[in-house]
């Protein structure tokens, strides 16, 4: 446990990003070990979602995505693999800014050694590491998958199936259901990001684009429909007929 908790505070100590949780310090004299990051008052995304039951604007969705895959992309960037990531592992700030938290079970890939099987959480765990095959930074990009579908729908992963059942049917190829009325492109995205050949995956930057572009669209169609709002709303005396 003192190794787990040294090598936590290791990778602690090298990242520094916008949309990764802050390092203050740690107590590192055995018994009193302690890790000391930055408050992060909105809580878990996790609780946000599912406890708070809010349901996310397609632009507010966008926005929190867009933060998740910066933060994770930094980490992959600099050789680090989460390897937990969920909506509880990641944290809101005052306004709204998502962060990635929970570095407990993440790993430089540069150190060699081999990757532990079934590490982190089921529900959002990639097949390669459930079926204790070698795996890289590609198994958080499945995961980011998951953490998509639940800002998509606002519920929770296969939430009537036991973590057990879960496991056993992601790997042979189970998946949520896709969600309907959400829009193609971030149906398309997730599904190219849970396929269960890794190197298909596409990368944490070519996400991060391929969402940013979606967010300009969508505000540009946001803005056009404000600016011709006279169209939207007729006067009550005018009866429009569409055959």
């Amino acid at each position: 446990m003192e190794d787990e908790f040294t090598l936590e505070v290791a990778i602690l100590r090298e990242v520094q990003h916008k949309n990764v949780v802050r390092f203050i310090g740690a107590c590192t004299s055995s018994p009193h070990l302690c890790i000391v990051t930055e408050y992060m008052p909105g809580g878990s995304l996790y609780d946000y979602l599912h406890k708070n039951h809010n349901v996310l604007t397609l632009t507010q969705l966008l926005k929190f995505a867009i933060d998740v895959c910066k933060g994770m992309d930094y980490l992959h960037q600099n050789h680090i693999i989460h390897r937990d990531l969920k909506t509880a592992n990641l944290l809101m700030d005052t306004d709204n800014v998502i962060k990635v938290a929970d570095f407990g079970v993440a790993r430089f890939l540069n150190k060699g050694g081999v990757m532990t099987a079934e590490t982190g959480t089921y529900r959002w765990m990639a097949p390669e590491v459930i079926n204790h095959q070698p795996y890289d930074q590609k198994a958080d990009i499945f995961s980011f998958a998951i953490v998509l579908w639940e800002l998509v729908t606002a519920k929770v992963p296969y939430d009537t199936m036991t973590p057990l059942q879960v496991a056993l049917g992601v790997r042979q190829g189970l998946r949520p259901d896709l969600p309907e009325n959400a829009h193609p492109k971030l149906v398309d995205l997730m599904q190219r990001c849970w396929v269960a050949t890794p190197d298909k995956r596409p990368s944490f930057s070519e996400i991060t684009a391929q969402l940013e572009t979606l967010f300009e669209e969508v505000e540009e169609t946001a803005e056009a429909l404000n600016g011709n709002s006279r169209f939207l709303y007729p006067c009550k005396d005018l009866k429009i007929s569409f055959r």
